[in-house]
């Protein structure tokens, strides 16, 4: 691998025949050089791997070195912990493989670290195209990290990329959710409390929601995984943060078996009964019980009462540090 390079780029794939070459096309275009990339085969049964294999042969050169790895053992998480291992770089972003990059996108990236070495994750705002042909920008953030990567999943994969050296420290990727992925590596992320810095341009890179992904998904089809990756997330918090802040954990939850109520799943009452043993008093536990029923009911946006708490807990905290006028 280029010992140049200090940008490595990790595709995940498994079964994206009619969407590869697209995503791999956008990475050749970038402007960035020198630069790495690794394509890991999760164990493609269709034509995945030959694209791969093809377009690594006509693009591979000095500046741009390309290796191609298979995981034969399926999971999205066990190709990228791969990819994470083979990586030489200091600097390190994970790209599906359905999704593309605008060409200046690793450029500009690469210029915030190259300004601010000190800096560990460097992200930006991601633009969605829904399957309805609607778009809408997914945001990223450098400041409150905790508050905004529960309730907007900051960290999600294409948003960022990250010093190598912190994210293996993190532990790379939990190989045991197969679900919220990212989310859960987000959280760990925050915990060894990062430098970021947020790219305050528009988005460069587009995001593609397909009919198997995750974000169209039924939460009936996969429950139990969520509910897992959940408790996950919640224990692998509960010794690390104060409790304020795992009871915005807690609004997540409710909110997730909510919607997984809505899908008629029975692991929404369990995960609500679960949540509602950590509420302190009746109050809380009404609370908690109302936005659960309005999210079961097909309500939507319940995490804006959060936002709403949140901001205003912040503008109080700063009255008050704030010396008084005479």
């Amino acid at each position: 691998m280029n010992s140049e390079s200090r940008m490595t780029i990790v595709v995940p794939v498994l079964n994206r025949e009619a969407t590869l070459q697209r995503t791999l096309d956008s990475i050749s275009s970038q402007t960035a050089r020198p630069l790495s990339v690794i394509i890991v085969d999760n164990g493609s049964t269709d034509n995945s791997r030959d694209i791969a294999s093809r377009w690594m042969s006509r693009h591979k050169a000095s500046d741009f070195d390309i290796t191609l790895l298979d995981m034969p053992e399926k999971g999205v998480s066990k190709a990228r912990n791969l990819g994470l291992r083979e990586a030489v770089t200091p600097y390190i972003m994970f790209f599906d493989s359905d999704d593309t990059m605008s060409p200046h996108h690793v450029e500009d990236i690469m210029t915030e670290f190259a300004a601010d070495p000190t800096l560990d994750i460097v992200g930006r705002d991601v633009r969605l195209h829904k399957l309805n042909g609607r778009t809408r920008t997914l945001p990223f953030a450098d400041s409150d990290l905790l508050f905004q990567h529960i309730f907007y999943s900051i960290l999600s994969t294409q948003r960022y990329a990250v010093s190598t050296s912190l994210l293996r420290k993190a532990g790379g990727w939990n190989e045991e959710a197969t679900v919220w992925t990212d989310y859960e590596l987000g959280l760990r992320l925050i915990l060894e409390n990062p430098k970021v810095k947020r790219i305050d341009r528009a988005p460069a890179v587009d995001v593609y929601q397909q009919p198997d992904s995750i974000t169209t998904d039924s939460y009936s089809k996969r429950d139990k995984e969520l509910m897992k990756s959940f408790l996950i997330c919640n224990e692998m918090l509960s010794g690390n943060m104060p409790l304020r802040d795992l009871k915005m954990l807690d609004l997540k939850g409710i909110i997730l078996a909510g919607n997984l109520t809505r899908a008629k799943s029975p692991e929404g009452r369990r995960l609500l009964v679960e949540i509602l043993d950590f509420a302190d008093g009746p109050f809380e536990k009404i609370g908690r019980c109302a936005c659960y029923l309005y999210t079961a009911l097909g309500g939507r946006g319940a995490h804006r009462i959060a936002y709403f708490r949140h901001s205003l807990k912040k503008c109080l905290k700063s009255h008050r540090a704030c010396p008084q006028s005479k």
